[in-house]
């Protein structure tokens, strides 16, 4: 099994570099980064995230090389996420479960930078880095007072599903829909979320869906 530094051997920097946003997502900055080098934002994705996982998340190393913007720490500062692992709902809407103790912090800090506190305030506020501080702002947290709502769906899927379903009409392949996704429509989503999506789908199992209020 090649090592992270044999894989990326192979990597260069592209023609056109362009530069990160502060704050900015690293599903943007890629997608940024490929209509500058005339390619496809799901092509460039699956550059950055490299063998064996090519619609996982993207690898910072081998990102920080295809944009010329190394050391890699330079993407870890810029993006929002770069060092936060994706957050993924299942297909019924099942939250990942987090150390205990970690809702209430992460709520407060969101409060918090609801109310104009800066990384590092939030940070010297609540004692903890600011690593933990984007993950805070960055989790995919069940809503206050829902945790046991049975109607509950991934809100990713649920803001895709009139784009998705056509294409399952279409006998589209969950492969070819991500990438449709990303390349017609600008929507990043995890492809093992969607996969489950379509899976079921195909098989005759419904989620629940919520009530139209």
């Amino acid at each position: 099994m090649p090592t992270k530094r044999a894989d990326t051997q192979s990597l260069s920097p592209l023609p056109i570099q362009v530069r990160p946003h502060l704050g900015e997502s690293t599903e943007n900055y890629i997608r940024r980064l490929a209509q500058a080098n005339h390619l496809k934002p799901s092509t460039l994705h699956s550059v950055a995230c490299g063998p064996p996982n090519w619609t996982g998340k993207p690898r910072l190393d081998r990102l920080a090389i295809l944009a010329g913007r190394r050391p890699v720490d330079h993407l870890e500062r810029a993006l929002v996420d770069g060092s936060v692992p994706r957050r993924r709902t299942t297909v019924t809407g099942r939250y990942e479960t987090l150390p205990k103790g970690t809702y209430l912090l992460y709520r407060k800090i969101r409060q918090d930078a609801a109310n104009g506190l800066s990384p590092r305030q939030l940070a010297e506020r609540h004692d903890v880095s600011e690593r933990v501080v984007r993950q805070a702002l960055t989790a995919s947290l069940p809503p206050a007072r829902q945790r046991h709502n049975p109607h509950r769906k991934a809100p990713v899927i649920a803001s895709v599903r009139h784009l998705v379903n056509p294409m399952i009409s279409q006998d589209m392949s969950a492969k070819d829909i991500w990438t449709a996704l990303m390349d017609d429509h600008g929507v990043s989503i995890s492809f093992s979320t969607l996969n489950a999506y379509v899976r079921n789908q195909r098989t005759g199992y419904r989620t629940p869906t919520p009530p139209i209020c």
